[in-house]
């Protein structure tokens, strides 16, 4: 998630994570993160009560779903 935030990528390359400035992950945005994250799981788990959290965060579409909303979330502005 770290990775999405920092990068801004879809699908970021090694050399686009040894770029990172980690300078920029800091307690608000990880906080921001959190949260995006948590929502996340509520809406799986709305629609998916008998999967269980751990089955729920290993299934592909809810790692494609955490990505785009990480990517495509506005209020993940990093001050450079």
């Amino acid at each position: 998630m770290s990775a999405y935030t920092l990068t801004r990528l879809r699908q970021p390359t090694q050399r686009d994570l040894f770029n990172i400035d980690l300078s920029h992950l800091s307690d608000d945005l990880m906080f921001r993160m959190v949260g995006t994250l948590e929502q996340g799981f509520k809406s799986a788990l709305r629609r998916n009560k008998a999967g269980g959290v751990d089955r729920i965060a290993r299934t592909p579409d809810f790692t494609t779903k955490i990505r785009q909303a990480v990517v495509s979330q506005s209020r993940y502005r990093i001050e450079g």
